[in-house]
Order: structure tokens, then C-alpha cells, then sequence
């Protein structure tokens, strides 16, 4: 989202502690007063919920637009996509959630042969890529409807998937951290991410590497030997070993 990998980590930073000092942004990131100062007005001119306050900068939750995180690592999350796409089967009914990830699925999906599809999905995106593919069948739920984000949901959406058992669920994630497992940046979508993490026996998760070791406030799920985890190549062998100490069934593609 933003050329600067500072402002990238501060912003990040700033998001799960809602509240932070200049001072505290000076030692954190080892850079001088006025080189924070700048980076808190490039943060807030971004009008991504930042707003600078006497003496810090405070972070006020917004949806981050689909348009400004569809472009991130796109190769990666296309490569991801033909993996999934490729497990699916004919008569399979799967969940895509909301995200840029699940997204590329679906578009994946839609450019396939494939037969015989139910596809549920709280995401407008997502249900609008598959709306005429006649292979597809769809479904959607109710809720408030959230514009950054081109998702259902709220209590009406909750209630709808905690009736549904699916073949294959496909969850994105802002982050995943060993502490906290998988956290997003939206409460509002966390509820809903909850209800999926159980909604089928093969639930996978499907993150980009640059998502590792970052951490969102909100957490939806641990990281278990139940895990089950699609990212791309890049993923470093740290975190490699990490995810193999836990026993998580990895898929590098």
C-alpha cells in the first residue's frame, strides 16, 4: 500500500495499538522527530483512519478500499488462487470470504472449466466476478453491507453461515503472528471469519508472505496442527520452521 517500507511497518503498528507518541515512533523505528512528523502527515493525507494528535497520532478503524489492496504482491496471490482452484471438485460446495486473495479464487474459478460449483460468499466482488458463469451456482447472505471492504455483515450474516457445513472453506487474513494466530483489521468481519474457521473439516487459510509476523488488533483464530496454510514461495525458512514445529499442514506455491 505505501512505497515506504517505514511507513508500511508504522502504519501497521500504529493500527494495533490504536494510540501511539511521536516518542514512541522515535524509538521504535530509530528515526528523528522530524522524519516521523513527516511520515505521520504522508499517514494521514493517505485518509486511511490516521489522525494526527498534540504529541502522537491516533488510528480510528476504516475499511482500507479493495482498490488500494488488490494490487499488493498480485503475482503471489494469483499463484495462490490457481493452487486452490486446482483442489476444488466438481460438486464441491466452498465458502469464499472477503479479500483480495479470495478474490483472485474466484476469478480463477471463473475462467475455468469446471462443473457443478456452489460458491458462498459474503463478499459483493466476489459474488459480482461469478454472477453470470453458468458452471457456478451462488449464494449470499443479508447484513450490512460494508463499501471498503464489499462485504456482508452483522448479525444477519453471522446467523446464515453458522448453518452452513461446507466441502472447502477459503479464509484471508490481514496477518498471522505465532502469539496471536490469525487477526484481521475489520471487528466487523472478525465475527464472520470465526464462523468459518469452523464451517468444514478443510478450512484453508491463504495468505501472501509478506503477512507473516504482521499482526492486526482483532484475532479470529489460532494457528494449530489443524492449520491448514496456502501462501506463496517467498515465505522465509524461519517462519517455514515455525509452521512445521506446530505441525500445520503447509502448501507453498
Amino acid at each position: 500500500m505505501f512505497t515506504s517500507s517505514r511507513l508500511q511497518r508504522m502504519s501497521e503498528w500504529i493500527q494495533a495499538r490504536r494510540s501511539v507518541s511521536v516518542q514512541e515512533l522515535i524509538e521504535r523505528f530509530q528515526v528523528s522527530d522530524m522524519t516521523i512528523r513527516r511520515d505521520l502527515q504522508k499517514l494521514e493525507e493517505h485518509n486511511l483512519g490516521f489522525k494526527r494528535i498534540h504529541g502522537g497520532v491516533i488510528w480510528t478503524e476504516v475499511d482500507i478500499p479493495f482498490v488500494l489492496r488488490e494490487n499488493d504482491h498480485a503475482m503471489e496471490k494469483q499463484r495462490i488462487a490457481a493452487y486452490c482452484q486446482s483442489i476444488i471438485q466438481p460438486g464441491d460446495t466452498i465458502i469464499l470470504d472477503s479479500g483480495t486473495t479470495t478474490y483472485e479464487i474466484a476469478v480463477a474459478l471463473a475462467e475455468s472449466s469446471m462443473r457443478d460449483i456452489t460458491v458462498i460468499t459474503y463478499a459483493l466482488n466476489v459474488a459480482h466476478r461469478l454472477r453470470n458463469v453458468d458452471h457456478i451456482s451462488l449464494l449470499m447472505p443479508g447484513g450490512e453491507f460494508r463499501r471498503g471492504t464489499q462485504s456482508f455483515v452483522g448479525s444477519t450474516a453471522r446467523r446464515f453461515f453458522e448453518s452452513i457445513y461446507a466441502d472447502k472453506v477459503f479464509v484471508s487474513t490481514s496477518g498471522v503472528t505465532v502469539e496471536a494466530g490469525f487477526t484481521n483489521m475489520n471487528f466487523a468481519e472478525v465475527e464472520i471469519k470465526q464462523v468459518l474457521s469452523r464451517a468444514s473439516e478443510s478450512v484453508y487459510y491463504v495468505i501472501d508472505s509478506s503477512k507473516f509476523g504482521q499482526r492486526s488488533p482483532y484475532i479470529f483464530a489460532p494457528l494449530s496442527k489443524t492449520t491448514k496454510i496456502i501462501t506463496d514461495k517467498c515465505l522465509d525458512d524461519d517462519w517455514t520452521r515455525k509452521l512445521e514445529a506446530l505441525h500445520a499442514d503447509l502448501i507453498k506455491v
